[in-house]
């Protein structure tokens, strides 16, 4: 018998503090994805794309001493709740014969490549408002 790998709720929050709401978005649709729920994971990546956009434009214009980390621990305490509530426990996964865990070093990649993504996204972003 075949199991799905999924990411639990500390594996996504983990992610999501690497690779913000890039990475969140991620965990949460490849979550559906395993779920067999295409439309949430079709909800998940529009919703994500326009978080993702909407924190762009509203970072743009925040005063430069404005602490960001407000939407980092924003995004870790959503995913973690949104994977925890509307997919799975830890300990759901554990008793499930047909779910089991996706690697940490998996988790770290996708966090670090979400990260490094961003960052190139926003200084093109930057460049191109200078410029």
């Amino acid at each position: 018998m075949s199991q799905s790998k999924v990411f639990s709720p500390v594996q996504a929050a983990v992610g999501a503090f690497l690779g913000g709401p890039l990475a969140s978005t991620i965990f949460i649709s490849q979550n559906f994805s395993a779920l067999n729920e295409p439309e949430k994971k079709s909800t998940t990546l529009i919703a994500g794309t326009i978080i993702i956009i909407a924190l762009i434009a509203v970072s743009l214009n925040l005063p430069e001493n404005f602490p960001g980390l407000i939407f980092t621990i924003a995004t870790i305490i959503t995913t973690r709740l949104i994977v925890e509530k509307k997919q799975f426990t830890k300990e759901k996964i554990e008793e499930s014969e047909q779910l089991t865990f996706h690697s940490n070093w998996l988790v770290f990649g996708i966090g670090m490549l979400s990260l490094l993504l961003t960052f190139a996204v926003a200084f093109l972003l930057i460049m191109a408002i200078e410029v």
